[in-house]
């Protein structure tokens, strides 16, 4: 394992790779993503889907260092989809249908109809054709704020939850993507880890677990059920990556 330092959610972090990894999983990456872009000759998206809790941004943003160290690869600019939220004025505002129930969608934040969809398909149309601006989510103010990131880069890695969801409007966002990679970790990992980031952001025990047992676990369930458009699956255990091949199966 080798340590890098990243900068995530405006908080400097040691994150620990795999040096095997790195050579044979994520430089081939950053070389195919090289080749997509110069065929093309336009900017490229890449979508980096994964549940909640396994490490997405992280991968992502350490890949974007990578990509800028080596003057071989088109540099890469990281973007998150929590930027999509829907403003907490509408979430608690609007209900949502969930599993068959008229819910507030403020119970329900980070389930796949809290996203603002058409807004992100109307900010990959303009990504081709210009450097536009994009939304970020605050961690501060617990909500969206417009506009506050310059797409500089041609090869843009967009990371998210929901990004190869096969359902509308979800589903309209596969023709963006040149690339597509998933990753995964078992759901009782995963189910450890969300716990604990809700403890670690104050609640108690108790109320972290109600949390998960309301929102995050179906939200693991989605996306973990939407894998099968991904070129790449990585499966994440203990730190380190493993290659999956599409036909093998899944145990979660």
């Amino acid at each position: 394992m080798k340590t890098y330092q990243l900068t995530v959610n405006d908080l400097i972090i040691d994150a620990d790779f795999d040096e095997e990894n790195i050579a044979a999983i994520f430089h081939p990456l950053l070389k195919k993503w090289t080749e997509l872009q110069r065929t093309q000759k336009q900017r490229i998206f890449v979508f980096l889907a994964a549940p909640p809790g396994c490490g997405k941004t992280t991968l992502a943003l350490f890949l974007e260092q990578l990509s800028k160290k080596c003057s071989d690869y088109t540099p890469i600019q990281t973007l998150g989809l929590d930027g999509f939220h829907y403003e907490q004025a509408y979430l608690n505002s609007h209900e949502a249908d969930i599993d068959g129930q008229v819910v507030p969608m403020k119970d329900y934040k980070g389930h796949p109809s809290t996203f603002n969809v058409p807004m992100l398909l109307k900010k990959l149309t303009e990504a081709r054709l210009e450097d536009n601006k994009w939304p970020i989510y605050s961690r501060k103010l617990h909500d969206v704020i417009h506009d506050q990131v310059q797409l500089t880069e041609k090869i843009i890695l967009l990371e998210g939850n929901y990004l190869l969801l096969d359902e509308a409007p979800w589903n309209q966002l596969h023709e963006y993507g040149a690339d597509r990679v998933f990753l995964y970790a078992d759901a009782a990992v995963l189910e450890e880890r969300l716990i604990k980031r809700k403890m670690q952001g104050g609640l108690s025990y108790e109320k972290a677990r109600i949390f998960y047992e309301r929102s995050d676990k179906r939200n693991v369930e989605i996306a973990l059920a939407n894998d099968r458009s991904a070129e790449t699956i990585l499966y994440v255990e203990k730190g380190v990556f493993h290659p999956v091949e599409f036909e093998k199966e899944r145990e979660v």
